[in-house]
């Protein structure tokens, strides 16, 4: 019986388990890194939501504003 070699499909699955375990190793600093991700925010989002409710708050007072300019010179 003829002996096949092995060691291409040997070092294949060793290199595989090096991938994934370096992989599971670097994956929480991968998830750290995301950037725009929602759970690892640095944001501090109640800052953030005060703010857009100011800039929204200050919109519709102009909008109040310019609709009441034309009331203003009717009178």
């Amino acid at each position: 019986m003829k002996r096949l070699n092995a060691s291409g499909a040997i070092g294949l699955l060793i290199s595989m388990l090096i991938i994934a375990v370096l992989f599971i190793l670097m994956m929480p600093t991968l998830k750290n890194t995301g950037g725009a991700g929602i759970y690892g925010s640095s944001i501090d989002k109640k800052s953030v939501e005060e703010r857009v409710n100011k800039q929204v708050e200050e919109i519709q007072n102009m909008r109040n504003q310019s609709l009441n300019i034309p009331q203003e010179y009717q009178d």
